[in-house]
């Protein structure tokens, strides 16, 4: 009896199987769920572009920067300098008017007219507060921050994402927008 030959053969097929499984995982398609930093839709430190910021720049320069953070032309962002540092101000709703403007909706089937006082979110040195924006901040042209691409000008960073969603901080905190209304 050739005790050499049981183990050759058994070897042997050791070796086609392992080489047919390989192949099947070379084979197998890949999807984001298998690889999940591929995932282009993942929330902030998800896979994202920066941006050059220059892109954004406001004609005549001064250090303002404006982006549109959807395709709507009233979700407007920039970061402006003031006094010995700079804000990112953006243009949300707060909750509480967004909740009024859906319960009137609802109710009556007509849109809401109601306005808040606060029509923006302002993230600077003094931290994130509730502000009014200015004539000049509304309906300026500013290209688009495409989902999932953030510009990060001197210590601010925005990431915008889909539906409306942004997110932006700094060293002094921090705020989202989701849907256009301001989450904090």
């Amino acid at each position: 009896m050739n005790i050499g030959q049981p183990f050759a053969l058994r070897g042997g097929i050791s070796v086609a199987v392992s080489a047919l499984a390989f192949g099947a995982l070379l084979a197998a398609p890949a999807t984001s769920h298998a690889i999940p930093f591929l995932d282009q839709n993942q929330g902030p430190g998800g896979n994202t572009v920066v941006v050059d910021s220059s892109k954004y720049a406001t004609d005549g320069g001064h250090g303002n920067f404006r982006w549109r953070y959807s395709a709507s032309k009233k979700n407007v962002c920039g970061i402006y300098p003031v006094g010995r540092g700079y804000v990112v101000r953006c243009a949300a709703k707060n909750k509480s008017a967004a909740d009024a403007d859906e319960k009137s909706d609802e109710q009556s089937g007509e849109t809401s007219t109601s306005k808040s006082k606060y029509d923006g979110i302002q993230l600077g040195g003094t931290g994130v507060k509730r502000v009014k924006l200015d004539d000049d901040q509304k309906g300026f042209k500013a290209k688009r921050l495409m989902p999932n691409h953030t510009i990060d000008v001197v210590g601010i960073t925005c990431t915008a994402y889909k539906r409306a969603t942004l997110t932006c901080q700094t060293s002094r905190g921090s705020f989202k927008i989701v849907g256009g209304v301001v989450q904090r």
